[in-house]
């Protein structure tokens, strides 16, 4: 039973208390009566159970009980009753009866339990607050047991109870931590190796294009080995070497077609290419836009930029910028009078000057160089020539071409490159040397024109590019030359043989040379390689067969 007895003597009456349990044949009859002192006295006067295991009880036949009543309580003499029991004789009671039920202590709710406490609190001198403190006790004992219970569980999966107890609870700066689980380690493993593996075949798959393109490139020479040499004498080596010294990039040669030295529009179809029309009352009929191409000579460049701005005519300043190992200085880049724009290449060519990253406003597109500089009248005289023949060239340097009937077998020298065609197989057996101005001015006859001052249109920049022979736009990247006869024969093919114009003679004499230790094109073969170059493209553009 659940049910606490609580026994005080409140009078000198003594009153006789019985005791049952539900389920079990136990009767407690209780005596209770009063000393002289007037502390009470209890003690059992009779117990009654039927359960085999309480030796020490009597059987009183089949669990009758019988009650004491007050009035013989009171007839009764205070010496007959028993006296209370001192505390050493209730541990021995106790030492005794846990002898004799073993397992009465580990269960709290045994009959026998709870009469030895009821026992032990009326036998007791002490306050009844006692027995909550007994209660506080025996909940703690009972937590403290049930924790032993787990820590003995956890200690038998371990080797030792001192190494479990480490590895459980880690402690701070010792060599044995807590080792991760074998799942976590076996996922970061696949982790890895997936990442490692996803890199090797990134690494792989891009030294197969490698291979696939340099095969592609050699096949391409190995197929050309059996055609004709080429009138430049360039091999497919010297295309390989354009490449790597970034003196072409890959869009300046044809991707799907087998040969290399094939341009990526031909000539007959930049002949049907019809030129954009000059809107009349437009910017295009009155403004122009400046490309100039420069070279480590930014002091001639400066001054370049600070005289044409202030040109009426002039609408926007493009610097064609190759120098990909420096950037060009901030009054530069950001010059004050907001018409400077810097088309940064990558690629360091000649070529360059012809091929437009930046659009420009303009059809009308005045070519320069950094140290040439001219009065903006002249330059508007040139301009206006221009509007009324747009499909032609405007220039104020002019050069003519010198025929040679009789240098046809200097060509044929032994020591020559044997790569290079004589002029025995061109169609027009002459040969063309280059006339410097001197030989201009004595003949008075020109036939072609210098890009560093000249206006031109601007479809013209994109067909140079794109429709200019292989061989012809590889060599002027190798030597850093001929750009211009190449520019100025290629317009007077796609006009029919046109020649260029020519500005008015005070315009051409207006020319002030800014003087520079830099050079990007010369030496003592310079003569020669022009000679060849006017020669050649002549020949590779038709020029020739137009006469």
């Amino acid at each position: 039973t659940k049910t606490m007895m609580r026994m005080r003597s409140t009078s000198a009456n003594s009153t006789s208390t019985t005791h049952h349990h539900d389920g079990k044949d136990d009767f407690l009859t209780v005596d209770i009566s009063e000393n002289d002192d007037g502390h009470g006295r209890y003690a059992i006067a009779h117990l009654d159970s039927n359960d085999n295991d309480d030796d020490d009880d009597n059987d009183d036949g089949g669990g009758a009980s019988s009650a004491v009543s007050p009035a013989t309580a009171l007839a009764s003499s205070s010496s007959s009753l028993p006296p209370p029991l001192t505390d050493i004789e209730n541990s021995q009671c106790d030492e005794r009866d846990r002898n004799i039920h073993p397992n009465r202590d580990r269960n709290p709710s045994h009959p026998r339990s709870l009469l030895k406490t009821l026992w032990s609190e009326a036998t007791s001198t002490t306050d009844v607050p006692r027995l909550h403190h007994r209660r506080t006790l025996a909940a703690a004992a009972a937590a403290e047991a049930g924790r032993n219970d787990n820590h003995d569980n956890n200690n038998s999966n371990n080797n030792s109870n001192s190494n479990g107890r480490r590895r459980s609870v880690p402690s701070f700066g010792t060599r044995k931590q807590h080792l991760p689980s074998s799942r976590s380690v076996k996922i970061a493993k696949r982790v890895w190796l997936s990442f490692f593996a996803a890199f090797a075949a990134s690494i792989v798959l891009a030294l197969h294009v490698y291979l696939y393109k340099l095969f592609q490139f050699y096949r391409r020479g190995h197929e050309n080995a059996s055609s004709p040499p080429s009138l430049l004498g360039l091999t497919p080596l010297d295309y390989q070497n354009a490449l790597l010294t970034r003196r072409i990039g890959p869009e300046d040669l044809p991707s799907s077609s087998s040969s290399s030295s094939t341009p990526l529009m031909t000539l007959s179809q930049a002949r049907s290419h019809v030129l954009r029309p000059l809107s009349p009352r437009s910017v295009d009929t009155t403004r122009y836009t400046i490309r100039i191409n420069t070279w480590h000579r930014n002091e001639q460049l400066l001054l370049s930029l600070n005289h044409h701005s202030r040109c009426e005519g002039v609408e926007q300043i493009q610097v064609v910028w190759c120098d990909v190992e420096h950037d060009p200085p901030d009054e530069i880049a950001h010059h004050p009078s907001g018409k400077v724009v810097v088309e940064r290449h990558a690629v360091n060519s000649l070529n360059e000057r012809f091929k437009v990253l930046v659009d420009p406003p303009t059809l009308g597109i005045l070519s320069l160089d950094d140290d040439v500089l001219r009065p903006c009248e002249a330059l508007d005289a040139g301009f206006v020539r221009w509007t009324r023949h747009p499909d032609r060239m405007v220039g104020f340097d002019v050069r003519t071409h010198v025929v040679d009937e009789d240098a046809s077998d200097s060509n044929s020298n032994p020591n020559s490159n044997p790569n290079i065609l004589s002029n025995s197989n061109f169609k027009n057996k002459s040969t063309w040397n280059y006339g410097y101005l001197s030989t201009t001015e004595r003949t008075n006859r020109y036939s072609l024109t210098l890009p560093r001052a000249s206006f031109l249109h601007r479809d013209y920049l994109d067909l140079y590019v794109l429709s200019l022979p292989r061989d012809v736009y590889v060599y002027v990247a190798l030597h850093l030359e001929c750009e211009d006869i190449a520019m100025s024969f290629l317009v007077s093919s796609l006009t029919r043989g046109k020649p260029p114009l020519i500005a008015d003679y005070w315009a051409v004499k207006s020319m002030v040379k800014l003087y520079s230790e830099e050079r990007i094109s010369g030496g003592k073969d310079h003569k020669a390689r022009r000679d060849r170059c006017v020669d050649v493209f002549a020949e590779m553009l038709g020029v020739k067969e137009d006469g």
